[in-house]
Parts: structure tokens; sequence; C-alpha cells
């Protein structure tokens, strides 16, 4: 019989080198005859191996180029049945290791009494791996007058001191750690009032303090 081009299939390949199956009714000695690998040349390449089973003989045929198929190994000649099982597997595994850490700020209560003249004083308690915290005075819309301002973290507490805004309500301190925006803390609202003036009357005259002096 000639050569079966399909019964010639690949059981490994890899670089550079392939082992061939071929199966034929065909004896040994005539899949070694001159040329019976013909039609394969294109895909055989120097170095590949070809287990053979023949009718007669199960052999192990090395290829040394093109067409030429050397006699190589003849292992049974009682041409048993050969099995190939080709199976692979792959694994693939991750591992992450979390552990849970509590973060919190919470700001201090504002002082009464914050006149548009002085300053407004703020202090926050931090717990957990934070180094840092944002600091800032906004108004009654929400919008900041005063900061950002970025503070460190020292022995679980960090502080700040701003510049009063102009008189007015529903001003609010809001501090947020810089490592995570969802840790975060408002005041509750506070107003900013003119600076005290101190009027008398005495005699039907009046006295007004006036840049620490009492004038008539």
């Amino acid at each position: 019989m000639p050569f079966i081009d399909a019964a010639l299939t690949p059981l490994l390949t890899g670089s550079g080198f392939t082992l061939w199956l071929y199966r034929t009714a065909d004896t040994r000695t005539t899949a070694l005859g001159a040329g019976y690998f013909a039609p394969a040349a294109p895909r055989l390449e120097t170095g590949d191996l070809i287990l053979l089973q023949a009718s007669d003989a199960v052999a192990l045929l090395p290829v040394r180029s093109g067409d030429i198929v050397a006699a190589g190994v003849t292992v049974d000649t009682a041409a048993a049945p050969f099995r190939v099982n080709r199976t692979a597997a792959q694994r693939f595994s991750v591992r992450l290791a979390a552990s849970a850490a509590a973060i919190t700020v919470v700001l201090a209560p504002i002082a009464a009494g914050v006149v548009s003249n002085g300053t407004v004083a703020a202090q926050a308690r931090v717990v957990g791996p934070i180094t840092e915290v944002v600091f800032s005075l906004r108004d009654a819309s929400g919008n900041p007058v005063r900061g950002p301002t970025t503070a460190p973290v020292s022995a679980g507490a960090a502080s700040v001191t701003f510049p009063s805004p102009p008189v007015g309500t529903g001003y609010r301190m809001r501090v947020e750690a810089t490592i995570d925006p969802a840790a975060v803390d408002t005041s509750p609202a506070f107003s900013v009032t003119a600076p005290f003036a101190l009027l008398l009357q005495s005699r039907g005259s009046l006295l007004l303090e006036s840049t620490g002096r009492i004038v008539l």
C-alpha cells in the first residue's frame, strides 16, 4: 500500500522536535523502502521520530532529512496493539492573606464664642494606621472657607488652627484621613460673631471701649 498521509499524526511537539505516530497495514520493510515517506517530507524535520505500527512490528524510526527515514529500533515484532494516552493538567491558585484594621477619626467639640477677629482651633482623635489627616472649615453651603490643611498624627491626635471666617452661621469643621476619605467626621454647626465692645453710660454721656481704650 502507498503511504497514507492521514495516518501520520503528531504525538508530541516541542522545541522544534515532533514525535509522530504512523499506523499502517504495510510491513516494516515496506515502510522503510525508498521514498515511502516522500509525501510527508514537508511535515517532517530532521531529528523527528516516527513511532511506526506496521503489520509485523512496532519500531521507532528517526528522520534523517526530508523523507529519508532510518531503520531505527524495532520495539516489538509481535505487532501488539499500541496505545498512547496524552493528558495535561494545569493548576493555578492564589492565596491572599489580609487582616482587618479599624480606622476612625473623631473631632473634639469646637470651643464656643468664636469671633471674626480670632481663631478657630480643632483637634481630632485618630485610631488606626493613619499618619495624616486633612482639616477644612466649611460654610453653611459646604464650601471650604479655610483649608484644606494637612496635619500630622502624633500619639493618636492631630490639630489645626484656622483664622476665623467672616461673621456668619452654619460653619462646620471637617476632618478626614488621607489614606481613606471614608474615614471622616464633621462638627455640629457653629456661629462666628463680631468682636465684643463695651458700651457704658455715665451721667448722660456714652463711654465706648475702642482699641483697648475708654473714650468719651
